[in-house]
C-alpha cells in the first residue's frame, strides 16, 4: 500500500499538486484507517488529505480514477487479489478496457507444447494476471520516471523483455518449421501483436500521468544552472518565477531556524523565582535567548552591459528576502553610483528594477568614481554589523581603481562579499583589475547563475543567523 500511495503521490507532484511530507503521512494514515475495499470512500478520504483548493480536488478525482484504473484492471473475482496487493477494487467505472482477445482455449497437445512462460500467460486468457505483470514490469522498466517522449520506445521495449518476449520469439520461430502448429502459430502471433499495443498504450499513459509538467521542471532545472548574462526576454518571467521561489525557501528556511534558535537554553535562576509560590513544583519555565541581529546589508551593482542582467536579479533575490533581510540598501553603478532604495519602496520589485536598469544600465564602467560616490553616500553608516556585497566584474575601462575606499570599507564592516560574474580564469585579464580589491574582501565568488546566488546568499543567511 506504501508503495501504491507513494506512486500516486508522485503523479500528483507532477501534475502541479503541492504535496508535502507532512500530508503525505497524513495520506497514508488515512488509508489505513479507511481500508482499501471501497474506492469511493478511499478517494474521499485521501483528497481530504491532499488536495487544498477546488481545483486541487478537480485535479485529484481525475489523477485518482486514472492512476488507479492502471493498478487495478476490471476483471471478475480479482477484488480480493486487489485488496491483499494494496489496491483499490476498482478506482472509477471508467477503466480501460483489456485488449487481450477472449481466449480460445488450445488443445492438451497445443498447450503441453508451449515452453516459454510468455506463450502460456497469452494462451491462458487471465488478463488479470496479464495486467498485474505489466504493472510489475513497468515499475522495473522506470515507466513513472520517464521525463521526456523519446523514452517511451525504450521503456516499452524494456517491459516486454521482461515479460519473456525473446523467449516467446525463440519458441514461434521454431514453432514455424513445423506446419502441425501453423494455427497455434498464428494465435500466438495475433495475441503478442494484442499485447505489445496493450504495453504501448500502458505506457503512454503512465507518460501523461506522471510527465505532465516534466517539461516545464526539466526547463526550471536548466534555468537554474545557466548563465544569468544568458537568460533572454522569452525566458524572463519562468525566471521571474524561479528567484522569488528560491527566495521563499530560503526566508521560509532561516525563519525557522530563528524560531529555534530563540527558544535558547533553561534559565535556571529565573525559573526557580518564576515557581517560587508553587513550593518548588516547576509549572513555568524561563529560557535563555539571545538577540538575534538581522544583518544590515549594503549591495553595489554594476549595471554595465557586461553585468546588469545578473544585477537585475541579485536585487529581485536580495528584496524577496524582506522577511529575514529588512535592512538592504541598494546602489547601482556605471560611472555614477545613486541609492535605489527608494525606487523599492515605492514599487512593486520587478517594476523598480525594470526602471532602474532602463535608466541606468548598460554604460561605460568606472569603478574609481563610484566608490568615491558610495564613500559620500554611505561610508559613515557603515559599523560591524554591515555586510557589503560587491556584484560587478571589476572591468574598469583602464581607469584608476580607488582601492582606498575598498580597503576602507573592508575595514569598517563586518563582512565584505564580491560575486563575480566572469569566471575565474578570466580575472586580471584585459582590463580586469579584480587582484586590486581582492585583498579586502572577505569572500570572493563566481556568481552567475540562480544556482550559484541560491547558494551565496543561503551562506550569508545562514552564518546571519
Amino acid at each position: 500500500m506504501q508503495k501504491v500511495l507513494g506512486d500516486f503521490i508522485h503523479a500528483l507532484r507532477h501534475d502541479g499538486l503541492p504535496v508535502s511530507p507532512s500530508e503525505t503521512l497524513d495520506a497514508l494514515q488515512a488509508a489505513r484507517l479507511v481500508g482499501l475495499r471501497d474506492p469511493l470512500l478511499l478517494k474521499s478520504a485521501l483528497a481530504k488529505t491532499l488536495a487544498k483548493s477546488l481545483q486541487h480536488q478537480a485535479q485529484f478525482s481525475i489523477l485518482f480514477d486514472q492512476f488507479f484504473s492502471l493498478q487495478a484492471p476490471a476483471s471478475p473475482g480479482n477484488n480480493d487479489k486487489n485488496d491483499d496487493e494494496g489496491l483499490p477494487a476498482s478506482a472509477s467505472a471508467s477503466q480501460p478496457a483489456q485488449d487481450v482477445q477472449t481466449p480460445v482455449e488450445p488443445s492438451a497437445t497445443e498447450g503441453s507444447a508451449l515452453q516459454s512462460p510468455l506463450a502460456q500467460q497469452l494462451m491462458s486468457g487471465d488478463n488479470t494476471a496479464m495486467q498485474m505483470a505489466i504493472n510489475d514490469a513497468a515499475a522495473a522498466a522506470g515507466a513513472s520516471q520517464m521525463k521526456i517522449f523519446t523514452q517511451k520506445p525504450i521503456v516499452t521495449m524494456r517491459i516486454m523483455q521482461a515479460l519473456g518476449e525473446s523467449q516467446l520469439n525463440q519458441e514461434l520461430s521454431e514453432m514455424a518449421k513445423d506446419d502441425q502448429s501453423f494455427s497455434l502459430l498464428q494465435q500466438l502471433r495475433t495475441r503478442q501483436e494484442i499485447l505489445r499495443q496493450q504495453v504501448r498504450d500502458f505506457v503512454e499513459q503512465q507518460f501523461l500521468l506522471f510527465s505532465k509538467n516534466s517539461g516545464l521542471k526539466l526547463r526550471a532545472d536548466i534555468l537554474q544552472t545557466i548563465k544569468l548574462s544568458n537568460i533572454d526576454q522569452s525566458q524572463y518571467q519562468l525566471m521571474l518565477r524561479l528567484v522569488k521561489k528560491a527566495a521563499k525557501q530560503l526566508a521560509s528556511l532561516h525563519s525557522r531556524r530563528r524560531k529555534v534558535s530563540k527558544r535558547g537554553l533553561l534559565d535556571v535562576r529565573k525559573t526557580i523565582a518564576a515557581n517560587a509560590a508553587y513550593d518548588g513544583f516547576l509549572f513555568h519555565t524561563k529560557w535563555k535567548s539571545s538577540r538575534i541581529e538581522r544583518p544590515k546589508i549594503m549591495v553595489l551593482c554594476d549595471v554595465s552591459g557586461s553585468v546588469s542582467r545578473t544585477a537585475r536579479f541579485l536585487l529581485l533575490f536580495l528584496y524577496s528576502l524582506q522577511d529575514v533581510l529588512p535592512r538592504v540598501r541598494s546602489f547601482v553603478f556605471t560611472s555614477e553610483l545613486v541609492e535605489v532604495s527608494d525606487d523599492f519602496a515605492k514599487l512593486e520589485i520587478a517594476d523598480a528594477i525594470t526602471e532602474i536598469m532602463e535608466n541606468r544600465a548598460n554604460l561605460p564602467t568606472d569603478y574609481g568614481k563610484a566608490l568615491q560616490d558610495f564613500q559620500t553616500l554611505a561610508m559613515d553608516d557603515i559599523d560591524n554589523k554591515t555586510t557589503v556585497i560587491m556584484l560587478g566584474d571589476a572591468r574598469n575601462n583602464n581607469g584608476d581603481g580607488n582601492t582606498q575606499v575598498w580597503q576602507q570599507v573592508f575595514q569598517r564592516s563586518q563582512r565584505v562579499l564580491w560575486l563575480n560574474p566572469e569566471g575565474r580564469f578570466s580575472w586580471d585579464s584585459g582590463d580586469s583589475i579584480m587582484s586590486q580589491y581582492s585583498p579586502y574582501c572577505s569572500r570572493l565568488e563566481h556568481c552567475s547563475s540562480l544556482r550559484d546566488l541560491t547558494r551565496i546568499l543561503g551562506s550569508l543567511l545562514k552564518h546571519a543567523s
